[in-house]
């Protein structure tokens, strides 16, 4: 139980959070080939609750899957993708027959990257992610003063494709 002030009260739960979470590996996210696949060192999926990829040499993504079973609902928490890793996420996505994507960020925020920028932006046809055989489209994308709405059209051009809206903050 954490009894400290309320100045401290957020370095004191997050205290408690790593003390408990260390009662959960996170072994596959330190392994040498996946190191390049975390954008932080100490943000790593649990390995009982990550998403494994598919059909793929290497199934890592840093990625968790959450079950809310009250809610009969499941979530995936990710980490925004880098670089050499937006062809597994848009994989992941179309794997996990994903409906939205809620973006929690912006590109960059106080001159530092937290994501790659992994779908089409106005002017842009489409994205290629050849490693993996995906298409991104840009269908429509819809500006308010504090979030974007993009409609986005997801094409794995070894067999069909459908639709998912992305929005971000």
């Amino acid at each position: 139980m954490c009894l400290a002030p309320k100045s401290k009260l957020y370095f004191c739960l997050l205290k408690e959070i790593r003390h408990k979470s260390s009662d959960y590996p996170h072994r596959v996210a330190k392994y040498p080939e996946n190191r390049n696949r975390n954008r932080y060192r100490d943000v790593s999926p649990y390995d009982h609750s990550r998403v494994k990829l598919q059909n793929t040499e290497n199934d890592y993504i840093n990625a968790s899957l959450v079950v809310i079973e009250e809610a009969q609902r499941c979530y995936i928490l990710t980490q925004g993708p880098l670089p050499n890793t937006c062809c597994h996420f848009w994989l992941m996505v179309w794997q996990q027959k994903t409906k939205a994507v809620v973006m929690l960020n912006r590109i960059v925020e106080k001159d530092s990257v937290k994501c790659a920028q992994y779908w089409p932006t106005r002017g842009e046809e489409f994205m290629m992610f050849s490693e993996t055989g995906f298409r991104v489209r840009l269908v429509s994308e819809d500006v308010k003063s504090y979030y974007t709405v993009h409609l986005l059209q997801l094409e794995n051009i070894n067999v069909s494709f459908w639709s998912l809206c992305i929005s971000y903050s």
